[in-house]
Protein backbone atom coordinates (compact mmCIF):
# COMPACT_ATOMS: atom_id res chain seq x y z
CA UNK A 1 0.00 0.00 0.00
CA UNK A 2 3.19 2.14 1.21
CA UNK A 3 4.26 1.88 -2.59
CA UNK A 4 1.42 2.69 -4.03
CA UNK A 5 0.66 6.62 -2.64
CA UNK A 6 4.63 6.87 -3.26
CA UNK A 7 4.73 5.66 -6.85
CA UNK A 8 2.20 8.46 -8.38
CA UNK A 9 4.94 11.18 -8.12
CA UNK A 10 8.62 9.71 -7.98
CA UNK A 11 10.33 13.24 -8.64
CA UNK A 12 12.21 13.79 -6.46
CA UNK A 13 10.39 17.86 -6.58
CA UNK A 14 7.05 16.73 -4.95
CA UNK A 15 8.70 14.68 -2.36
CA UNK A 16 11.10 17.70 -1.31
CA UNK A 17 7.61 19.50 -1.12
CA UNK A 18 6.07 16.98 0.84
CA UNK A 19 8.57 17.26 3.28
CA UNK A 20 8.77 20.79 3.89
CA UNK A 21 5.55 20.97 4.18
CA UNK A 22 5.01 18.59 6.64
CA UNK A 23 7.41 20.04 9.15
CA UNK A 24 5.09 22.66 9.71
CA UNK A 25 2.55 20.22 11.21
CA UNK A 26 4.67 17.81 12.89
CA UNK A 27 8.60 18.15 12.61
CA UNK A 28 10.14 14.99 14.37
CA UNK A 29 7.43 13.34 12.36
CA UNK A 30 8.74 15.08 9.25
CA UNK A 31 12.12 14.33 10.07
CA UNK A 32 11.61 10.78 10.62
CA UNK A 33 9.88 10.44 7.49
CA UNK A 34 12.16 12.47 5.12
CA UNK A 35 14.98 9.51 6.75
CA UNK A 36 13.20 6.55 5.78
CA UNK A 37 12.36 8.09 2.65
CA UNK A 38 15.84 8.81 2.42
CA UNK A 39 16.81 5.05 3.67
CA UNK A 40 14.19 3.45 1.18
CA UNK A 41 15.89 5.17 -1.84
CA UNK A 42 13.00 7.58 -2.98
CA UNK A 43 15.12 10.48 -2.19
CA UNK A 44 18.73 11.83 -1.68
CA UNK A 45 19.66 11.70 2.08
CA UNK A 46 21.44 14.90 1.44
CA UNK A 47 18.69 16.44 -0.41
CA UNK A 48 16.01 15.20 2.22
CA UNK A 49 18.06 16.33 5.58
CA UNK A 50 18.12 19.92 3.94
CA UNK A 51 14.38 20.31 2.70
CA UNK A 52 13.81 19.04 6.44
CA UNK A 53 15.63 21.64 7.73
CA UNK A 54 14.62 24.43 5.50
CA UNK A 55 11.04 23.85 6.64
CA UNK A 56 11.53 23.54 10.12
CA UNK A 57 13.29 27.19 9.73
CA UNK A 58 10.58 28.75 7.40
CA UNK A 59 8.28 27.29 10.29
CA UNK A 60 9.97 28.48 13.34
CA UNK A 61 10.96 31.93 11.66
CA UNK A 62 7.26 32.32 10.65
CA UNK A 63 6.07 32.01 14.45
CA UNK A 64 9.12 34.51 15.81
CA UNK A 65 7.51 36.55 12.83
CA UNK A 66 4.39 36.39 14.66
CA UNK A 67 5.28 37.64 17.73
CA UNK A 68 7.04 40.44 16.68
CA UNK A 69 3.74 41.31 14.80
CA UNK A 70 1.86 41.04 17.87
CA UNK A 71 4.26 43.82 19.23
CA UNK A 72 2.72 46.11 16.96
CA UNK A 73 -0.79 45.14 15.89
CA UNK A 74 -2.68 44.97 19.46
CA UNK A 75 -5.48 42.81 18.34
CA UNK A 76 -3.18 40.12 17.61
CA UNK A 77 -1.39 40.94 20.80
CA UNK A 78 -4.74 40.47 23.04
CA UNK A 79 -4.87 37.02 21.18
CA UNK A 80 -1.20 36.05 22.81
CA UNK A 81 -1.96 36.30 26.05
CA UNK A 82 -2.06 32.22 25.97
CA UNK A 83 -0.09 31.21 29.53
CA UNK A 84 2.12 29.23 27.61
CA UNK A 85 3.44 32.37 25.64
CA UNK A 86 3.62 34.65 28.60
CA UNK A 87 5.46 32.21 30.86
CA UNK A 88 8.12 32.29 28.46
CA UNK A 89 8.45 35.71 27.29
CA UNK A 90 10.83 36.27 30.50
CA UNK A 91 12.99 34.11 30.23
CA UNK A 92 13.75 34.36 27.07
CA UNK A 93 14.67 38.03 27.85
CA UNK A 94 16.97 36.54 30.78
CA UNK A 95 18.95 33.81 28.62
CA UNK A 96 17.72 33.34 24.98
CA UNK A 97 20.29 31.19 23.89
CA UNK A 98 19.84 28.44 26.67
CA UNK A 99 15.71 28.91 26.34
CA UNK A 100 16.06 28.50 22.66
CA UNK A 101 17.93 25.56 23.29
CA UNK A 102 15.58 23.86 25.63
CA UNK A 103 12.45 24.85 23.44
CA UNK A 104 13.65 22.91 20.54
CA UNK A 105 13.70 19.75 23.02
CA UNK A 106 10.15 20.48 23.93
CA UNK A 107 7.63 18.94 21.11
CA UNK A 108 4.24 20.26 21.23
CA UNK A 109 5.85 23.77 22.82
CA UNK A 110 7.83 25.12 20.11
CA UNK A 111 5.12 27.12 18.69
CA UNK A 112 4.15 28.79 21.91
CA UNK A 113 7.86 29.10 22.27
CA UNK A 114 8.93 30.78 18.99
CA UNK A 115 5.71 33.41 19.33
CA UNK A 116 6.99 34.08 22.42
CA UNK A 117 10.74 34.78 21.24
CA UNK A 118 9.09 37.13 19.21
CA UNK A 119 7.27 38.73 22.03
CA UNK A 120 10.30 38.81 24.04
CA UNK A 121 11.73 40.75 21.53
CA UNK A 122 14.42 38.46 21.11
CA UNK A 123 16.67 40.07 18.73
CA UNK A 124 16.39 38.64 14.98
CA UNK A 125 20.12 37.76 14.60
CA UNK A 126 20.47 35.54 18.03
CA UNK A 127 16.91 34.14 17.33
CA UNK A 128 18.34 33.18 13.64
CA UNK A 129 21.68 31.66 14.87
CA UNK A 130 20.06 30.10 17.71
CA UNK A 131 17.44 28.29 15.58
CA UNK A 132 19.86 27.17 12.98
CA UNK A 133 22.16 25.31 15.06
CA UNK A 134 19.53 24.25 17.58
CA UNK A 135 17.69 22.94 14.26
CA UNK A 136 21.15 21.30 12.91
CA UNK A 137 21.84 19.46 16.05
CA UNK A 138 18.19 18.29 17.10
CA UNK A 139 17.60 17.43 12.93
CA UNK A 140 20.86 15.90 12.39
CA UNK A 141 20.48 13.64 15.67
CA UNK A 142 16.79 12.74 14.91
CA UNK A 143 17.60 11.94 11.45
CA UNK A 144 20.68 9.91 11.56
CA UNK A 145 18.88 7.59 14.12
CA UNK A 146 16.06 6.91 11.58
CA UNK A 147 17.90 6.88 8.66
CA UNK A 148 20.40 4.11 10.60
CA UNK A 149 17.19 2.26 11.41
CA UNK A 150 15.42 2.51 8.29
CA UNK A 151 18.66 1.40 6.19
CA UNK A 152 18.82 -1.24 9.13
CA UNK A 153 15.57 -2.90 9.29
CA UNK A 154 13.59 -1.43 6.11
CA UNK A 155 12.66 -5.01 4.79
CA UNK A 156 11.39 -6.38 8.10
CA UNK A 157 8.92 -3.29 8.62
CA UNK A 158 7.82 -2.70 5.38
CA UNK A 159 5.51 -5.16 5.85
CA UNK A 160 4.43 -3.92 9.30
CA UNK A 161 4.29 -0.24 8.43
CA UNK A 162 0.71 0.39 7.95
CA UNK A 163 0.23 -1.24 11.56
CA UNK A 164 2.87 0.68 13.08
CA UNK A 165 2.31 4.17 11.67
CA UNK A 166 -1.24 4.74 13.16
CA UNK A 167 0.05 3.25 16.15
CA UNK A 168 2.97 5.71 16.53
CA UNK A 169 0.65 8.93 15.25
CA UNK A 170 -1.89 7.66 18.11
CA UNK A 171 1.58 7.55 20.99
CA UNK A 172 2.45 10.92 20.05
CA UNK A 173 -0.50 12.64 20.37
CA UNK A 174 -0.93 11.11 23.74
CA UNK A 175 2.55 12.17 24.70
CA UNK A 176 2.04 15.35 23.47
CA UNK A 177 -0.83 15.70 25.24
CA UNK A 178 0.84 14.69 28.51
CA UNK A 179 3.39 16.83 27.96
CA UNK A 180 1.09 19.77 27.47
CA UNK A 181 -0.71 18.69 30.71
CA UNK A 182 2.09 18.51 33.09
CA UNK A 183 3.97 21.55 31.76
CA UNK A 184 0.63 24.08 32.33
CA UNK A 185 0.01 22.10 36.13
CA UNK A 186 3.84 23.21 36.76
CA UNK A 187 2.84 26.54 36.00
Amino acid sequence: MLESLLSYSSHPAWLVLIIIVSTFAMEDLAIIGAALLAASGRIAPELAFAATCFGMFVGDTAHYLFGRLALVWPWLNARMQHDLIQRQVVPLQQAPWHQLALIRCMPGLRSFGYIACGLARVPGSTFTIANVVSILVWAAGLFGVAYWLGNRYAEDLQQWLWWLLPVALLLFFIGQRRLRQNVEQTA
